[in-house]
């Protein structure tokens, strides 16, 4: 047998352009007469974008047409072509097959068939067709037709179409309209029904609308029984890949209004209820709005805002205030220039009238920097903020820092800092029912000096080694003037914002910190250990200590404490966590978790996921708190996901609050790639303790 290798350079001018190809042709007997090339027996055709295998070949140089035949098996970029017979054009991209399949890499899409053309990448036709999303011998779904056509991006329209399940018949229809697109386009996803005791019958049909390249709304109507017309809309947007960002808004007449409990509806709330959330990431601008129309409405209502999202946290329902924030910064040769509000609604005070909010706080920070010609750094920092509550307060919050420090290291282990701090903070209300005057005004020093040091051991023989850093400061802070009197209503700072409860200091910090680290510098092992003493109370603090484990990249443990002397004992726990995580490559998960607190907690978490081989995992997290004798929140799910296709299901489970009765929700969806959510239902039961 012999094997020829034949270069062909084919040079076609048309009245339009010059077109020019160049093919490797490799074969066991090869044939060339007038244009025309014959090829048999281990046909291999290569050129710069395709690959063509098969037992027997004729190629037209002139028009870039191939016949082939015998287990033909063409590579191109977009994809690949299997069938007994096969027509190509080169040029053109036309194609037709019997007997075969054609797949597209991207999606993917794969269509089967007895006989299939396809014209350039854009439209396939055919008869006795399947269309699968799937790659299995036997796909897991599919839709097979007496004819087909498939526009890509487009919609296909089918002729008898049978919907398939491992090539089972589940579902007919004499025609059938389905998306065979690559890119978003606009219509209606699949609907969602669910039933809760409180809401009633639910029914929701989503509408896509994509109105741009880097946007796109979801419009979601969603009828509750008991409750009325729901409406939900998301717009979604991507200016860049970094900065990007959303707006969910919902609202209902609510026909209903309170929350069920045993013997009645509790407090009358407004029929007119509604939702906002927006958050917007990139750049220098940054925010995160979240309001409720009333404090009972998520506790009621629930928001339906990613409601699939449950896994590793509580429930939303369980919020006990929503924080709105929005931030503008902007920072350059160690200047930070932000523009910032916040906006805080307490949901467990009806009304939300004492609540204060910054609105806007206006900050210009400078890191630290030498002063010329003096070994002395100095950074600064002022800020403005304007507080408001509504039918409360209103006023002005100024704040200015400067600090001046002397770092001198002594080489090569011990570092002093001594540092020197003026604080200026004032409080002017132009709105004022609660204090004795409308401005309050306050200078304060603060002066400390810190010492630290870090000291290594040499390496182990495999690169490990110890690293200890040792550290303690001294802090001294007063008020010019002496400090407050508790008796005295005009010499008592206003507390507004977290953190103005300002008290004479005079402590000490002591801490170290142990580190075994490998050969690249990661931690294995970590330690730390502080505590503070007052020179003012004549008193330590609790010891805090840390111990983190990380031998390796799937197993972590962290324990944190708190302890000190208590009455009658001579060293007690008041407070301390753990947690343990274990996860492997094969998505296998362990979390387990701890936390007490000697006044009001005492709980474990678990968290655990499980691959258990063939597509399927199962997942289960708790909270427990002993204190209350009572679970917080439990859940159990059930996944099977495969490479076109997933079904997921969970249980939830909520305790009951007060008299209102444990509620249990049963969540099942099915995903069918390149369908979306073809079944998407849940329902809610209340059980009686």
């Amino acid at each position: 047998m012999s094997r020829l290798i034949v270069l062909l350079v084919i040079i076609i001018v048309l009245p339009c352009y010059v077109f020019c190809m160049m093919l490797d042709v490799e074969a066991d007997r090869i044939e060339k007469s007038e244009g025309m090339v014959e090829a048999q027996g281990n046909v291999v055709i290569t050129g710069e974008d395709m690959s063509l295998e098969a037992n027997f070949v004729v190629y037209d140089v002139v028009n870039g047409d191939i016949w082939a035949t015998g287990d033909c098996h063409l590579k191109e970029k977009i994809g690949e072509i299997k069938a007994s017979t096969l027509y190509y054009n080169v040029i053109r991209k036309d194609a037709h097959i019997e007997d075969g399949s054609i797949l597209i890499y991207k999606e993917p899409i794969r269509v089967m068939g007895s006989s299939i053309t396809r014209y350039g990448h854009d439209l396939y036709t055919g008869e006795g067709v399947m269309y699968t999303p799937c790659l299995g011998e036997v796909p897991a779904w599919s839709i097979k037709t007496s004819r087909i056509k498939i526009p890509i991006e487009g919609y296909g329209s089918a002729s008898h179409a049978r919907f398939m399940i491992y090539g089972h018949p589940v579902f007919y229809a004499p025609y059938l309209l389905y998306p065979a697109k690559l890119k978003r386009q606009s219509g209606l996803l699949f609907p969602e029904i669910g039933h809760s005791t409180d809401t009633g019958y639910r029914f929701s049909q989503p509408i896509y609308l994509v109105t741009s390249r880097w946007s796109d709304i979801t419009i979601t109507p969603t009828y509750l029984s008991k409750r009325g017309l729901l409406m939900s809309s998301e717009f979604r947007y991507r200016l860049s890949y970094t900065t990007k960002g959303e707006v969910y808004v919902e609202s209902i007449h609510d026909k209903k209004g309170g929350e069920v409990m045993e013997g009645g509806i509790l407090d009358e709330i407004p029929r007119n209820r509604w939702f906002l959330k927006a958050k917007h990431n990139g750049n220098n601008l940054t925010w995160d709005i979240n309001f409720v129309s009333d404090e009972d409405y998520l506790e009621d209502i629930g928001t339906l805002y990613d409601e699939n999202d449950i896994w590793g946290g509580g429930n939303t329902s369980d919020e006990e205030e929503l924080i709105s924030r929005m931030e503008w910064t902007s920072s350059g040769k160690g200047f930070t220039l932000g523009i910032s509000g916040q906006w805080k609604q307490d949901l467990t005070i009806k009304g939300d009238d004492k609540t204060i909010q910054q609105l806007p706080k206006l900050q210009a920070r400078m890191g630290q920097k030498d002063i010329p010609l003096t070994p002395i750094r100095c950074s600064a920092d002022l800020s403005s903020t304007r507080l408001y509550s509504k039918e409360w307060i209103e006023g002005l919050r100024d704040y200015g820092a400067v600090e001046f420090s002397l770092p001198v290291s002594l080489d090569p282990y011990i570092t002093i800092r001594p540092w020197l701090k003026e604080i200026y903070r004032d409080t002017i209300f132009s709105d004022n029912d609660t204090y004795e005057k409308d401005m309050y005004k306050e200078h304060w020093q603060e002066r400390g000096v810190s010492l630290s040091t870090t000291l290594y051991s040499s390496r182990t023989s495999f690169g490990w080694y110890h690293q200890v850093v040792p550290e303690t400061s001294w802090t001294y802070k007063s008020r010019y003037g002496g400090n407050y009197d508790k008796n005295d209503p005009l010499d008592i700072f206003p507390g507004l914002l977290s953190g103005d409860d300002w008290e004479k200091l005079y402590d000490m910090d002591v801490s170290i910190v142990n580190f075994i680290r490998d050969d690249k510098g990661s931690p294995i092992l970590e330690f730390r250990l502080g505590r503070k003493y007052s020179y003012i109370s004549k008193e330590w603090d609790l010891i805090e200590s840390t111990i983190k484990f990380s031998p390796c990249s799937w197993f972590s443990v962290e324990h944190r404490n708190k302890f000190g002397r208590m009455p009658l004992r001579p060293y007690a726990t008041h407070e301390h966590s753990t947690t343990l995580n274990i996860a492997d490559n094969r998505g296998d998960e362990i979390t387990l978790g701890q936390e007490y607190n000697r006044q009001d907690t005492k709980c474990i978490i678990i968290g655990a996921k499980a691959n258990l081989g063939m597509g399927f995992s199962a997942r289960a997290e708790i909270r427990h708190d002993y204190m209350t004798r009572r679970y917080e929140y439990l859940r159990q799910g059930l996944s099977y996901t495969s490479q076109c296709w997933g079904v997921d299901i969970y249980r939830d489970v909520e305790p009951s609050d007060d008299d209102r009765p444990r509620e249990t929700t049963i969540y099942f969806k099915i995903n069918l790639l390149g369908l979306g959510d073809v079944i998407h239902a849940s329902y809610s039961v209340d059980d009686r303790r």
